[in-house]
């Protein structure tokens, strides 16, 4: 962590929210995929990607530092994204604790393979990285955490949109 932890509320996303949302999830990864174009993060895509998925903003003075939506029939956080002007505070930490208490048992991500910072801060949070595949913006490492912290990497769920 580069700064101090700071006290951040988590709670359901209401409808309000979606506009500091999609603006996270688009200027966050214009920062994270720096090998893609910046022009195809877009804040429409917010709606398009977390369809149908449990969402909780993580929430700062009444503002929307960041987010995760998970897909709970497998287990699968699909999207977690800090506003890039407060990494490293803790927000994604706390992201990625509800996560784990939410699923007592086990959960799994998919990361950019280019994405090393990601990466890294999933690992220090304990997270086991093995497996993978290749998406429209390069390979993806399958991202896993138990209540054993076994290394074994779930098979990705069939069917499921790839971030």
């Amino acid at each position: 962590m580069n700064g101090p932890e700071i006290a951040v509320r988590l709670r359901p996303f209401l409808p309000q929210d979606r506009d500091a949302c999609a603006a996270i999830y688009a200027a966050a990864r214009r920062q994270a995929f720096h090998w893609c174009r910046p022009d195809l993060f877009v804040p429409g895509d917010f709606d398009r990607d977390s369809a149908g998925e449990v969402i909780t903003v993580a929430e700062e003075g009444g503002r929307v530092r960041g987010f995760v939506s998970i897909w709970m029939p497998d287990h699968f956080v699909h999207l977690l994204f800090v506003d890039p002007a407060h990494h490293g505070r803790g927000i994604g930490r706390r992201l990625l604790r509800l996560v784990e208490d939410t699923f007592g048992d086990w959960a799994w991500l998919k990361c950019q393979a280019q994405n090393e910072t990601a990466l890294a801060f999933y690992r220090a949070c304990g997270w086991t990285a093995g497996g993978g595949g290749v998406n429209e913006l390069g390979p993806w490492v399958a991202v896993s955490w138990s209540m054993s912290r076994s290394t074994a990497s779930p098979d990705p769920a069939p069917g499921r949109k790839s971030p």
